[in-house]
């Protein structure tokens, strides 16, 4: 009888043993998969609250004025990330930013209707400002405005 006892015992005692290492061996595995989970929720969250429409255009000689309202649901923070494509169709480039707009081209930006905090918050009307290499003439343009996470607008328009 006390054979069969501490037989148990070990037999016990080896799967305690055997089930700790299979835990710590799955675990971090779990752990890993779980924040990759949570870590595409979150941006994908941030995508589906972001949303821009460009509402109007107009030109002024070489400078090329874009308006850009943000119909999302959350601010849009680091807009001097965002790009900027502009030109004539089929031959438009990538505008790099320039807050005093002494770069040709570049651009910079200012918000129409903030409300003082100097963020791009909800509703609110962003002024971009193009400065184009050269004179804007009469002709088919187009203008693409992607923010910092990947969310676009585009517009083709005549002058």
């Amino acid at each position: 009888m006390a054979e069969a006892a501490i037989t148990t015992a070990i037999i016990t005692i080896a799967c305690v043993i055997c089930a700790g290492m299979l835990i710590s061996a799955i675990y971090p595995a779990v752990n890993r998969a779980t924040s990759s989970v949570i870590s595409t929720s979150e941006k994908l969250g941030e995508r589906i609250e972001t949303s821009i429409n460009i509402i109007a255009e107009a030109n002024q000689s070489s400078y090329e004025y874009v308006w850009v309202k943000n119909t999302g649901a959350s601010e849009i923070p680091q807009i001097e990330n965002s790009d900027v494509f502009f030109g004539e169709i089929n031959d438009f480039q990538r505008i790099p930013f320039n807050s005093s707009l002494s770069v040709t081209p570049s651009w910079n930006y200012s918000i129409e209707n903030d409300d003082g905090d100097g963020r791009w918050d909800v509703g609110e009307t962003l002024n971009i400002t193009i400065n184009y290499s050269s004179e804007i003439t009469t002709g088919d343009y187009y203008v693409k405005i992607i923010v910092y996470n990947g969310i676009a607008d585009e517009e083709t328009f005549s002058i």
